[in-house]
């Protein structure tokens, strides 16, 4: 399946922009996944870097069992838009810059973080598109780097952790290198 059709794609009002935000914000804010799934459409595809493996799925009962990882993880994330959202010219996406708050209050699995009590601020963008008045096709776009040294998944920079970090990786380089 590609993304959504262009022939089944749902032009994009400023009013129906006005309506959609906050019902997409208050799904997030409920931390339940099913109203989160319900505003989307049965075969819709999400594509996210926090979305273990591929960075995409597929299904509202794949994006169910993503969110509960994430509200497991992050129960009292929480969503705000920065700026105002910017439509496509033809009027097929919505797009809007977000701010992510949360405490890390559970274990993320996968790929098995164990929960650190932190709280972390993550800066992003998403792209939808829509079939009717819902999600046919996500995108966001952040930098998972940034969470991942909040959460301490990743070492600070100079750490000790950094420098064997980088041996790992010069061992993986020559690994990966086309062999001559």
């Amino acid at each position: 399946m590609t993304d959504t059709a262009a022939s089944e794609r749902t032009a994009i009002t400023e009013e129906f922009t006005r309506q959609w935000i906050p019902r997409f914000l208050d799904g997030w804010l409920s931390h339940d996944p099913d109203q989160l799934a319900e505003l989307s459409t049965p075969d819709v595809r999400w594509e996210d870097p926090f979305i273990h493996g591929t960075g995409e799925l597929r299904g509202r009962e794949a994006l169910r069992d993503w969110l509960r990882s994430i509200f497991t993880a992050f129960p009292d994330v929480k969503f705000e838009v920065v700026g105002e959202p910017m439509i496509s010219l033809d009027r097929m996406r919505l797009s809007f810059e977000w701010i992510g708050h949360a405490t890390m209050g559970g274990p993320l699995n996968p790929p098995g973080f164990a929960p650190t009590g932190t709280e972390i601020t993550v800066r992003g963008a998403d792209i939808h598109t829509f079939r009717g008045d819902q999600l046919g096709h996500v995108v966001t776009i952040t930098d998972v780097a940034a969470v991942a040294l909040q959460i301490g998944a990743m070492p600070p920079p100079g750490s000790i952790g950094e420098k064997l970090g980088v041996q790992v990786q010069h061992l993986m380089a020559r690994r990966l290198r086309p062999k001559t």
